[in-house]
Formats: C-alpha cells, structure tokens, sequence
C-alpha cells in the first residue's frame, strides 16, 4: 500500500511536471520575442502560422478575419501574452512593415507586422496625426514587390530601413502615368531603393510642405527615376542613378521649386539627362554630381521666375552630349563653385533671351567654378562656356574661375549645326566687331 501510494505520488509529480514544461515550451514558441516570424497566438495557434504567411505577399490583410482561425483569440481580447496581435490602438501613429512576418493575423503593431507596405499603407490612412510606416529590411536586401504602386500621402513617413537594405519593386497607375511610388505634398519618402520596370520610379505631387524625398535611391527604372510634377525636396543623400530616361524630370506644364539639398547627392548614367528642367519649375541646387548622362542638368522651359535658377557645388563630367549644363531659353541662371570639365561637348552652353541672365562670378561674389583645366584630359570636348546669341550691349563678368589658361582665350565659333574649330575656353556668337563678350577677372589655371 505505501509503495503504491508513493508511485501513485510520485506519477502526480511526474505528470505535473510535463504540464509545467509544456506549457513553458509552448508559451516561449507563441511568444517569440516580438520580431519578425513571431507567432500571433501566445502559444495557440503555433501549428498554425507557416502556413498563413504565403510568401512575400501572403494572404493576411486588414480582412483575415475570416480564415480557418476564425474560432482561435485572434482577436487582440484574450492574447494578453508577449506577442499577441493586438490591434493597432487609438492614438497610435506607428505601423510596422516586414516581409518575413509570420503572423497569422497581422495587425501593424511592432510584434505583428504587415507582410506588405500596402497593408502598411492602408492601416496609416485610418490613423490620424503624422503617421510614420516602418518598413524592415536586411542583407542582402528585402525586395519588397508590391502588387501596385504605393501612395504616400500628406501626414505619412514611408521609412526604411535604408536603401541597401529595403527595395521597393512596383508599377502601378500614378495618374496618367505608370509609377512605383507617389510622394503628395506632405509626405515624405525616406530609406529606400525604388525602381519600376513599367515607367518612373517615383512621382511627387503638390502640397505644401513639399513632397521630401530623402536617402532614396532611385534608380533602374524604365522611365525617369523621379517626375516632379510640383514643388519638391530632394536629399541630403538622394541618387538618382541609370534610370531609361531623366534622373529627375520636371516636365512641361510643372511649375514650383525642385529643391536638391545637401551635397552628398548622385544624379549619374541616365540615358537621358541627369536633371531635366523642361517647365516653369525653378532648380535650386546645393550640391552633387551628374556625371556620365546625356546632358547633366538641361534647363529648358520657358523663362523662369524672378528668382532663377541657383547651382551650386556641382560636379559635372562625362557626359556625352552638348554639355555639363545647358539653358537653352535666357534663364536666369546663377552657378557657383562647380567643376564641369571632362564632357564631350561644352561645361556649360548659355542661350540669351528675353530678360534673362547668366552670373558665373561678379566683383560681389566669385564664382569659384572650373570650366577647364591646365591638361587636355580635363578639358570639355570643345569648350569650357559656350555663349550663344550673345546680345550686342552685353558683357558677361566672370570673377574668380579656372580655366585651361589665365586670362582664357576667347573664340568666335557658330553655335548652329556647324561644328566649332578647335577647343577654345570661351566661345560665342555672333560675331562681335570689337572686344571679347566676357570681362574675366581673378582666374586661375585649373587642374
């Protein structure tokens, strides 16, 4: 009797024992640790996940309410443990976004990600305040490959976790266009690869504040890699780089400012232009490279606003066509400490009309450019400034710039389809009959 019992005890113990331990295991594997492949469930439906993540894409959305798991506590009220999928809460202005997310039902929350940066999206626009969508990413990259394009609209931070660990991949309807990526006024772009194999990579919209698009790269699209239909804000540390068309298109019939911030910006190796101003838009640029296009950056719209166009701290080399910057229409123009030496035709290509002007450097403030240097490798193909239409009255100053030589040598040459006779550091049209178009003061040799 007294050896059954104690088996008898002993059994109770044991049993015991396993039911702690199971409920331990299960409790850890519902749990997780509140990242990316954590269960919903707190323990209940473990078996369960896997099988719902579907890939990439998955089949969990805002309206899983209705799958198998429909009789399990998916519902936030009773997964009071670590992990649970609870929804997202009033008030609450982050919503998080990650590809491997395993949930079985996600909500946004930081234990329970979106699979995708529409569900992501979709969630944000029924929150209100400054809303900022979080969007993981790893190495080598997530490739986030959206079904449709992706819009941010004013209020919204679509953020990742930086360009070389979170792509998106989409094309979609952008208005009339085709786009992976609308960024409205307001709105702000932030930590992403962005291409579209079926058009630009990313559209921006007006609003104020401006449409912000900063540490993206935007880049490989079939299109432009950026079409500015309004005022826009571009970097610190925006690329947009070997895209089918323009790195950043400014088209016909868009007004506003295209602001390009900071320096540490790439505008490289597009089969167009680097920046293409085809409008009434004003470029203001601080700082950048646009190396290696058609034309680096191409002011050609109508006349623009009082204010004009300001470049700054430009490097412009490479590129194959008339120049390292060109304006066609009078623009008003200001450029200051830029190099552009190395391109196949001019550094830069100045067309007078109407009221516009070019300041390369005045008695008030240097111009600090470089438009040639001491060695034929680091001249342009055939001229440091082209100067066309050069009005009768008119004499350009230039302060404080480097040439191939000081003072630099001064040429008549045609600036129609005729082809200029020899590389000369300044040349223009038409004819004058007496002096030289530009008065030059404080130069150097370039490098």
């Amino acid at each position: 009797m007294r050896l059954l019992l104690a088996l008898s005890m002993n059994g109770l113990l044991f049993s015991s024992a396993l039911v702690a331990c199971g409920g331990a295991s299960n409790a850890l594997i519902g749990s997780g640790d509140g990242g990316p492949g954590s269960s919903s469930d707190g323990g209940a439906d473990t078996g369960t996940a896997p099988a719902d993540s579907g890939g990439p894409q998955g089949d969990s959305s805002l309206g899983d309410t209705g799958s198998s798991e429909a009789g399990t506590s998916d519902t936030g009220g009773a997964e009071t443990g670590a992990g649970a999928c609870v929804p997202l809460g009033a008030g609450v202005t982050d919503v998080y976004v990650d590809q491997r997310s395993t949930a079985s039902t996600p909500t946004g929350v930081q234990a329970c990600p979106f699979p995708t940066i529409t569900q992501g999206l979709t969630a944000a626009a029924s929150l209100t305040g400054t809303r900022t969508v979080h969007v993981a990413g790893s190495t080598p990259a997530l490739v986030y490959m959206e079904a449709s394009s992706l819009a941010v609209g004013a209020n919204i931070i679509l953020s990742g976790d930086g360009p070389a660990k979170a792509t998106i991949q989409a094309s979609g309807t952008c208005g009339s266009a085709t786009c992976a990526v609308t960024v409205g006024g307001g709105g702000v772009l932030e930590g992403f690869t962005v291409t579209s194999s079926g058009g630009d990579g990313i559209v921006t919209s007006d609003g104020m504040p401006p449409a912000a698009v900063h540490e993206v790269v935007a880049s490989g699209s079939m299109s432009n890699g950026l079409l500015a239909t309004a005022n826009v804000d571009l970097g610190p540390a925006f690329s947009a780089n070997g895209n089918g068309a323009a790195g950043v298109e400014s088209p016909q019939g868009a007004g506003g400012t295209v602001h390009v911030i900071g320096t540490t910006n790439t505008f490289d190796d597009n089969k167009g232009n680097g920046i293409d101003v085809s409008g009434t838009a004003t470029l203001i640029f601080e700082g950048g490279t646009a190396n290696g296009n058609g034309q680096g950056i191409r002011l050609a719209g109508a006349t623009a606003s009082i204010a004009g166009h300001t470049i700054t701290s430009l490097t412009a080399t490479k590129n194959t066509g008339p120049g390292g910057v060109v304006a066609y229409n009078g623009q008003t123009l200001v450029l200051r400490s830029s190099t552009l030496t190395g391109n196949t035709g001019v550094g830069l290509y100045y067309a007078y009309a109407g009221s516009g002007t070019l300041d390369i450097g005045t008695a008030n403030g240097n111009g600090g450019n470089t438009f040639a240097g001491a060695t034929t490798a680091n001249n342009n193909g055939t001229a440091g400034l082209r100067l066309c239409a050069v009005p009768a009255a008119t004499t350009l100053t230039a302060a404080g710039d480097s040439w191939s030589s000081c003072p630099p040598a001064q040429t008549f040459a045609d600036c129609g389809n005729a082809a200029p006779k020899g590389y000369s550091d300044i040349d223009y049209a038409p004819a004058l009959t007496s002096g030289m178009p530009v008065v030059v003061s404080g130069c150097t040799a370039g490098p």
